[in-house]
């Protein structure tokens, strides 16, 4: 096989001896060429710049720009190049989000490198590399983003105007007496509201509200504070 029919493979792993491992396994199947390395997400992005590869085998844990990242931008960037994701997590969690950035394939690190060359010529060649639980976790999964989806169309329905107002002002972190005075109410009306907001969420605080709204999408924190504003 000529080296123009080969499938061109880029391999992204902060670790040197997997990435080498990987690239052994992949060179000695003749339809594969390792062409390029990457040990971080930046890396891995203008490789694929300057290498134009066929394939990339891309590990999710990376530092810096995450494996996520770095899959997001390759679709954007370089929307032919098929990704695997080769990666230590097997939660349906991650499968379901490199499946919805729109990986061609996922393997678990625990695989052999043989089981990886296999994938990794198998996307080459177009096909998708799932297992059955991956399939199952991502259908899985996608029946827990709809019902929530669902819950929070739901209890957004409810909540009052003055209860999202609240609920916004719970995520930027005031206190009560802050919230009354920023609303032209008393401190017992902002508190009665306050109560109202808690029994809708199934809450008892302000810190279990705002996480509440934010796993319910109802609400959007920005870095790692309570700072956030309500998705309107």
């Amino acid at each position: 096989m000529s080296e123009a029919e080969q499938i061109r493979v880029v391999i992204v792993d902060d670790h040197p001896m997997v990435r080498e491992i990987i690239a052994l396994a992949c060179n000695e199947r003749a339809s594969l060429q390792v062409v390029g390395q990457a040990g971080d997400g930046w890396e891995a992005l203008e490789k694929c710049e300057l290498l134009h590869p066929d394939v990339v085998v891309l590990d999710l844990g990376l530092p810096g720009l995450s494996g996520f990242d770095v899959l997001l931008r390759l679709r954007e960037q370089f929307p032919s190049t098929r990704v695997l994701i080769v990666s230590g997590r097997d939660d349906r969690a991650a499968v379901f989000e490199s499946v919805r950035l729109g990986a061609d394939g996922y393997l678990e690190k625990t695989g052999s490198v043989d089981e990886i060359a296999a994938a990794v010529e198998a996307v080459g060649q177009g096909t998708k590399v799932f297992s059955v639980d991956h399939r199952r976790s991502v259908h899985v999964e996608l029946g827990d983003l709809i019902r929530r989806s669902r819950e929070a169309a739901s209890l957004a329905a409810r909540l009052t105007r003055r209860e999202r107002e609240i609920l916004d002002l719970l995520a930027w972190g005031l206190s009560t007496r802050l919230m009354a005075s920023r609303l032209g109410v008393s401190e017992r009306t902002a508190e009665a509201h306050t109560r109202s907001l808690y029994r809708k969420l199934g809450v008892r605080s302000g810190v279990q509200a705002v996480h509440r709204a934010a796993e319910m999408k109802l609400v959007k924190l920005v870095g790692s504070g309570q700072v956030g504003r309500l998705n309107r």
